[in-house]
């Protein structure tokens, strides 16, 4: 499937604006990509770079300082996977919000980030806007997978759940997720539409150009799917949709 680029008219507001900057904390073993990251988001006045760090040590450090709202992070740091990092920061600091930016291949790393809760993944060749657009949604409570990166990992987690082969905590965790819930016996053909495309990682924005609706009408719809489908998210929808055989 073709990557989804944001592309919002110049009139418009940023998708995902927050009222005040996003807090992020860079996280990569690499200084060029961290200085290439730095320069690119400092030209977004609502965004703010707090802080930077290249090994865990320090991450775990500058997360419990500064408190950051978003940690933009690598797949591998020192050794030490994001996903796992993922979770020592949770610990340190529970609202905190992870974006995975990967220049490995995605698709490796996908259902790993996915059963963690990453609440994000992008590879290092998307849009600038795309990634910009990814941390302010993020931040204000969303959740941004690059392309069809989360539909490959639904699948495989759905597999993984059917074979009971996933482990406890992922099934604890993945067991509300409408998985019991057939979607086509409680959505409308209009919903389902919509669910679909969730799963596919359109954003409310993207669903409404391609619906032609209003994007709050669009944002009623996914929250009335949820409702339906028992689930706390999108990323939870998006499962129940693979899961039934609509993506």
């Amino acid at each position: 499937m073709e990557k989804i680029i944001l592309k919002p008219s110049k009139s418009s507001p940023k998708t995902g604006h927050c009222t005040s900057p996003v807090r992020v904390l860079l996280v990569d073993d690499h200084e060029v990509a961290r200085e290439g990251l730095r320069k690119i988001l400092h030209s977004e006045s609502d965004i703010e770079i707090i802080g930077e760090a290249d090994n865990v040590p320090d991450t775990l450090r500058l997360a419990a300082e500064l408190k950051p709202q978003v940690v933009l992070t690598d797949i591998k740091i020192s050794g030490t996977g994001g996903c796992e990092l993922r979770q020592q920061l949770k610990t340190i600091y529970p609202p905190i919000k992870v974006i995975i930016l990967t220049g490995y291949e995605a698709e490796q790393y996908a259902t790993e980030a996915l059963s963690s809760g990453m609440n994000g993944f992008l590879t290092k060749d998307c849009p600038l806007e795309l990634l910009s657009n990814a941390i302010r949604v993020v931040a204000c409570g969303g959740s941004v997978w690059q392309g069809n990166l989360l539909e490959i990992a639904s699948k495989n987690l759905a597999c993984f759940v059917n074979e009971k082969t996933v482990s406890r905590n992922m099934v604890n965790e993945y067991s509300s997720a409408a998985v019991s819930i057939i979607p086509q016996d409680v959505l409308s053909p209009r919903e389902l539409e919509i669910l679909i495309m969730v799963a596919r990682g359109y954003t409310n924005k993207e669903i409404s150009v391609n619906l032609d609706y209003a994007e709050i009408t669009i944002k009623k719809y996914v929250k009335g799917i949820m409702t339906k489908l028992n689930v706390s998210n999108r990323t939870l929808a998006g499962i129940a949709a693979v899961k039934f055989g609509l993506v």
